[in-house]
């Protein structure tokens, strides 16, 4: 891990040229995944009538965790650093989506979960839960003189309101793909989610989503199956698309060159939503990706690798595709 940020740093400061791979308007030439293997609990908690199971007992700084569970549940929640996160259905099932935030302070924390029965029964379960360091990288970005504008704090400020209030809604229903989710492209990485980044030697700011290298007009396939939320122009995302997946689940992508669907829009995976460009905040041809679960943008490289429970996921996990 430690060689890969040397050679990345190495790459964004010393501007090397990247080969592509040239894509097609095609949505079979976008970047497939094999689906995450469902995976094994590591905690089990059980109460009168109920059974809870965590997929985690840590999560590093910018994730999400799972959390499962089963018997006679008629409403959940789960709270976690301050935040509540309600459980949904899906089969025979209830899933809670817990994040741990990008700003998070590493430590032990406290993770509740309190499940309704029926009857009106409340179930309380606490478990210690501990944070890690994602160990992001500091890095100094400079952008040409007739974009410094948008360095301005209140810029990015404004910005991340309006698109708080997209991500923080829970659409109560699954829309993504049951084979999960893809990447949007081929190409390079040249830049990885939480980076600390100091605009032209003044401003600080926190990179939330991955960038990849590419040539201004390169297809950009939705990475699963959504709603589109915003189709607009942004400051510093330029031309941006965001698609609603449910259940608190987002994706988005950033300097566009050309948007090609429009809001209200359902998309399927693999689908083209616009071809990538230069506009916004950004310094050079690139798409800029990211991903959001239940108001917090977390890493999607590591979102990719997680499970997700698709339609009819019942009382074993197995049974979830």
């Amino acid at each position: 891990m430690m060689a890969y940020r040397v050679l990345l740093l190495c790459l964004l400061l010393c501007a090397v040229p990247l080969t592509t791979t040239t894509t097609t308007t095609t949505a079979q030439e976008a970047t497939p995944l094999p689906p995450p293997a469902a995976p094994a609990p590591v905690a089990l908690l059980q109460g009168p009538g109920v059974t809870v199971e965590l997929f985690f007992e840590q999560l590093q700084q910018g994730t999400m965790g799972l959390v499962r569970a089963t018997g006679d549940i008629a409403e959940g929640r789960v709270l976690f650093l301050n935040r509540q996160y309600d459980f949904v259905r899906l089969g025979e099932a209830w899933y809670a989506f817990v994040v741990a935030a990008i700003d998070a302070r590493p430590r032990d924390y406290t993770l509740s979960i309190l499940l309704r029965s029926s009857a009106g029964t409340d179930s309380t379960f606490d478990r210690a839960i501990t944070i890690t360091s994602a160990s992001f990288l500091n890095l100094n970005f400079s952008l040409p003189a007739d974009r410094a504008f948008l360095t301005d704090p209140e810029v990015e400020r404004n910005e991340f309101a309006r698109l708080d209030v997209l991500i923080d809604a829970i659409r109560p229903e699954r829309l993504w793909s049951a084979e999960g989710f893809q990447m949007p492209m081929q190409g390079e990485i040249i830049s990885e989610f939480g980076q600390y980044r100091v605009l032209n030697q003044n401003v600080q700011t926190r990179h939330t989503g991955w960038d990849q290298q590419a040539p201004v007009g390169t297809p950009v396939a939705a990475m699963s199956r959504g709603e589109v939320v915003f189709a607009d122009r942004l400051d510093i995302r330029g031309n941006y698309v965001l698609l609603d997946h449910g259940y608190g689940i987002f994706s988005g992508y950033a300097h566009l060159s050309q948007v090609n669907v429009e809001r209200g829009q359902t998309i399927e995976k693999g689908q083209i939503i616009g071809l990538t460009g230069n506009t916004g905040r950004s310094s050079g041809p690139h798409l800029h990706w990211e991903i959001a679960v239940n108001g917090e943008w977390v890493d999607g490289m590591v979102f990719l690798r997680t499970w997700l429970p698709g339609e009819g996921s019942g009382s074993g996990l197995g049974s979830g595709s």
